[in-house]
């Protein structure tokens, strides 16, 4: 099937790495690895997220004009035979996916839709009611938080279908799992590079998130607080990203520095050789819809400490690989904290525990056999529509 893809919010093809540019990349990676042509259709981020109306309208000149030139070509050369938008919300809107879905008469899907009805008479109010047409005309919306799905589904007819899909990653780590489980730091000897800054005989920390301002910022925040009252004397923390809110989130540790180590942004390969050299995964995970650096722990055998927001008690599960605490109970995530830092047989089980949950349930194998489903009952349904 050949499948015109879009990602309002942000290209798969945009410079700047995201986890929502990651999900969009492996999206469209499962889809050719189940045998579909698939076509990016724009390139065009729709996203404004100032509220400017002048912004807005701009977007939305822009995005028929892509519409045009796109129906124009498809008129005298092969055509989607269904259109597949990534992430859709208020201030990201899909402009381009629908009018081409209705143009040519194609099944319409949305993977992660997000609706917010306090927008309704906001600044993306334009946004807003876009998102609901979106959302009302797709033949299937694929979640990724079932949290959302209780959202969605009171705006669905009874022939619409929601489904979740468990988020997943494609990229393993290629050293062995567990190296750094054993207490043995002879692993430390081979570490090339930078990586010889990791001190030997502690219990090594790791967040990896962007610094930029917002969310982020605020779960930094709660991160340095934590650690500065923690009982635990045997730590290290490594902290990987980079952004615009470096310099201010960097103050938050100054009177941790002797006990941290900033990387600054890595790739994939050099981001889970420090995951394998660490011992536990922490987070506060301040309104983290899903946290694929969750995942890429959990690949890695990571037991985790994180706050419950968004979809991260679907990632880690309390008590089995790693510690879900409540959002905002600084105490709590604290005694968690303390507690998986002591037990060292504690983070070995959760480690097991972490890596069989990903095989089992987050891998890529795993995740195409529900997509395919889905994409299969689309194609039926769509035969049956034009039979009739």
């Amino acid at each position: 099937m050949r499948i015109g893809f879009y990602a309002p919010l942000k290209a798969p093809s945009h410079p700047r790495p995201s986890g929502d540019r990651k999900i969009g990349r492996l999206l469209i990676k499962a889809l050719k690895a189940l045998g579909h042509e698939v076509e990016i259709i724009s390139d065009l981020r729709s996203w404004e997220g100032d509220g400017c109306q002048e912004s807005q309208d701009k977007i939305r000149r822009a995005s028929m004009l892509i519409v045009k030139k796109l129906l124009e070509k498809y008129s005298t050369g092969p055509a989607p035979e269904l259109i597949f938008t990534y992430h859709v919300y208020h201030k990201a809107p899909d402009w381009i996916g629908i009018k081409i879905a209705n143009a040519l008469n194609i099944p319409y899907v949305i993977a992660e839709a997000s609706f917010a009805p306090k927008q309704l008479n906001g600044p993306w109010q334009s946004g807003h009611q876009q998102t609901l047409r979106c959302i009302r005309q797709a033949e299937q919306i694929i979640a990724f938080n079932p949290a959302d799905i209780e959202c969605i589904k009171p705006l669905l007819d009874h022939e619409q279908k929601i489904d979740w899909l468990k988020p997943f990653l494609d990229e393993l780590p290629l050293c062995p799992v567990n190296i750094h489980k054993t207490g043995n730091d002879s692993a430390n000897s081979q570490a090339p590079g930078h990586l010889n800054n990791l001190k030997n005989n502690t219990v090594r920390l790791i967040a990896v998130a962007m610094m930029r301002e917002g969310d982020k910022e605020a779960s930094y925040k709660q991160l340095s607080e934590a650690l500065k009252k923690l009982d635990a004397a045997n730590w290290q923390l490594i902290i990987i990203g980079d952004g615009n809110a470096a310099a201010e989130i960097k103050r938050f540790y100054k009177d941790l520095e002797d006990r941290c180590l900033f990387t600054g942004e890595l790739a994939n390969p050099e981001i889970f050789n420090y995951l394998l050299l660490s011992d536990i995964f922490v987070w506060p995970a301040v309104n983290e819809a899903l946290g694929l650096a969750l995942l890429e722990a959990q690949a890695c055998g990571l037991p985790a400490v994180v706050q419950n927001y968004g979809g991260v008690a679907t990632i880690i599960e309390d008590k089995v690989t790693g510690y879900v605490t409540n959002p905002g109970n600084i105490e709590q995530f604290i005694s968690a904290l303390d507690s998986l830092i002591i037990n060292k047989q504690a983070r070995k089980q959760m480690s097991l525990a972490a890596r069989h949950k990903f095989e089992s349930e987050h891998s890529f194998g795993v995740a195409l056999k529900p997509l395919d489903s889905i994409l299969n009952r689309l194609t039926l349904s769509e035969q049956t529509r034009n039979r009739s």
